[in-house]
């Protein structure tokens, strides 16, 4: 059977899709810095001394190890280690909370990457002059990049995978018009063709711009301004409502998210699924659960006319902008981003890393099948819109899209009328 590093850990790394699941060590309350705490602090001068850092629950608990490491380096700048909850939802608002207080009890802060645009815009953190970015993913920078400057560096990082049945077919389709050819297999061999996430959640939200994005469209134009009304935008949601149409979407599949998907394809129900890396562990699995163990592959997810563009998942970490101590701040988050460290992620959180170079690692390629094709599939990521309001842009978008491709209305009537709804959201903050 093969294995995978990437297994629990990245189990909630994937179904959150934006990689909100970290942390480890010691569990400390918002109120982590205490009054005698700040008393004690020791300022090395030059914007230098000890800082806390928060990010969500680490599920992996092999965190503070890395963090102890630093602080065995670094007397005077130790990095006192706080977890925020597990749930997203709740680690923003506690970020939130603080930040526009300006309280200051966390100096550096773990980000899901569509928090970004808000954070920055709100002038809650510094930019990031002293943090090396060379040798990343061009794309995980870009998520932590707004207006052209860089406030959050990219940490861990996700994308998309195709998975398909190696045992009913020669290789994987490239293109829509390939997928949809080949669901004529499945018809054969009484099978469902492709099975993606269409519930409406935030999951429809990551639908909706990785069919865009992989027909060469973008939802946000470079003023941050709607641009959905689009051939580009068309080609690639009627990907989707067509396949609803015509079959090769079942109407079922409206009603998955990640683990239903997951369940059916490892069932042997789907010829195809579109699902993040962690689904292949759980499918190699040996048990009643899994149907299909050495019966399937995985590749890059098709496009419009070529490889198509994953939605990207991630955790960045920024800076606040109230930290007294932003050098130690950015030597921390430098420490966090070398080769070593990035390696030590994969290895002990099983959480995919943002360092190009560890994608071609024998070592990592070895243990993990497909580790070059997720590096490609990370290349050619796009992340989610750059919204301000993000949460609310989401909503509207899946709210609205969901009733669309439920009423099987056509993308040239909906489109426009969504890009209005999304732009009032985009002035309204």
């Amino acid at each position: 059977m093969r294995k995978s590093l990437i297994t629990a850990a990245a189990l909630a790394l994937a179904l959150s899709v934006s990689a909100c699941s970290s942390g480890g060590g010691t569990e400390e309350s918002a109120d982590a810095k205490t009054d005698t705490e700040t008393e004690a602090d020791a300022d090395t001068g030059e914007g230098r001394g000890p800082i806390t850092y928060a990010q969500g629950k680490d599920t992996s608990g092999a965190l503070q190890a890395i963090i102890d490491d630093f602080n065995a380096d670094h007397p005077g700048e130790e990095v006192t280690f706080v977890e925020l909850p597990e749930s997203a939802d709740d680690q923003r608002t506690a970020l939130v909370q603080d930040f526009q207080a300006g309280a200051g009890t966390y100096d550096v802060a773990g980000l899901d990457v569509i928090w970004t645009a808000e954070f920055a815009a709100r002038d809650w953190l510094l930019p990031l002059d002293d943090v090396d970015t060379n040798g990343l993913f061009q794309s995980t920078v870009d998520s932590g990049t707004y207006e052209g400057t860089l406030f959050a560096a990219p940490y861990k990082t996700n994308a998309s995978l195709l998975f398909y049945r190696s045992d009913l077919l020669d290789e994987a389709p490239t293109t829509w018009d390939e997928l949809i050819k080949d669901c004529e297999v499945a018809v054969e061999n009484d099978m469902k063709c492709y099975a993606t996430q269409l519930a409406q959640y935030e999951g429809l939200t990551v639908a909706f711009s990785e069919v865009v994005n992989s027909a060469g469209g973008a939802i946000l134009d470079a003023e941050g301004n709607v641009d959905i009304d689009t051939p580009q935008a068309d080609e690639g949601v009627s990907f989707l409502s067509n396949g609803l149409k015509e079959g090769y979407i079942p109407e079922e599949v409206m009603t998955f998210m990640e683990e239903e998907s997951r369940r059916a394809f490892q069932s042997g129900d789907y010829l195809f699924l579109r699902n993040w890396p962690y689904v292949y562990n759980l499918a190699e699995e040996e048990g009643e659960d899994s149907q299909i163990q050495g019966k399937f592959e995985v590749a890059l997810i098709p496009g419009a006319s070529g490889v198509g563009a994953s939605t990207l998942g991630g955790y960045n970490i920024g800076v606040s902008k109230v930290t007294p101590y932003p050098a130690t701040a950015q030597d921390f988050i430098n420490y966090m981003l070398s080769e070593p460290v990035q390696k030590r992620i994969i290895q002990e959180t099983g959480e995919p890393p943002v360092r190009e170079s560890l994608y071609s690692d024998e070592e990592l390629v070895k243990e993990i099948p497909y580790f070059e094709m997720l590096g490609q599939a990370i290349e050619h990521a796009v992340a989610r819109p750059q919204a301000v309001a993000y949460s609310e842009f989401s909503q509207a978008l899946s709210e609205n899209f969901y009733k669309d491709l439920q009423a099987g209305t056509d993308p040239a009537v909906f489109l426009p009328e969504l890009q209005s709804t999304l732009q009032k959201v985009v002035e309204t903050n």
